[in-house]
């Protein structure tokens, strides 16, 4: 028996986003890290499968888990304001696998000197690339002022964890651990009010 899709509204939300459970399974359908896996012919499949929903030429026998799976890959892979296919890397997807290797890496080599700085800047790249991919397309950002606040991120980060590396030497190890932590949490206060002032 075939579903009937004359009501339906690919664009309407599947959860009740006046609660907070409902906003919660939202964000993680389309955060959801196994959508970085998907093939861009796949992607490509969603994004087709969401613009004829859109206008209302759904091809016989089509289902509506289907749909929804397909609004579930073109959410999480086409930007929302442009429509354009987002980098696999800045993707929302992409932020558990991502920041679980950069965030590895930085608290595995937290010792020397080069490897902080290094690991600090690496984050504060994939920070940036985050930003940038999903980006309020409606106001636009400067190229001046995407590398300002690149650079001062980075810097703020690089100097935040050099500095306290060399104040947690004689520290307990567990406490020098959290040099990382603080380098990253200082280098957000600066990047994320920058990015976001207009």
């Amino acid at each position: 028996m075939e579903a009937d899709l004359s009501g339906f509204n690919i664009d309407a939300p599947r959860w009740d986003q006046r609660m907070f459970l409902g906003r919660v399974k939202h964000f993680f359908n389309i955060t959801d890290p196994r959508t970085v896996f998907a093939s861009e012919q796949e992607l490509d499949w969603a994004k087709a499968m969401v613009e004829k929903s859109r206008m209302g030429l759904v091809p016989p026998g089509t289902q509506v888990e289907q749909l929804l799976y397909a609004k579930k890959l073109y959410d999480s892979a086409f930007h929302p304001d442009t429509g354009e296919k987002m980098n696999v890397i800045g993707r929302m997807s992409f932020q558990v696998p991502g920041g679980m290797i950069i965030t590895g890496f930085m608290l595995q080599f937290y010792r020397t000197m080069p490897a902080v700085i290094f690991w600090q800047w690496v984050n504060q790249s994939f920070n940036a690339l985050v930003n940038y991919t999903n980006r309020n397309a409606a106001s636009p950002t400067s190229v001046r002022q995407m590398a300002l606040s690149y650079f001062t991120a980075t810097t703020t980060a690089v100097a935040t964890a050099v500095g306290m590396n060399m104040w947690t030497k004689r520290a307990p190890p567990l406490v020098a651990r959290w040099v990382p932590f603080a380098a990253v949490a200082a280098a957000n206060c600066v990047n994320i009010p920058m990015m976001r002032q207009q």
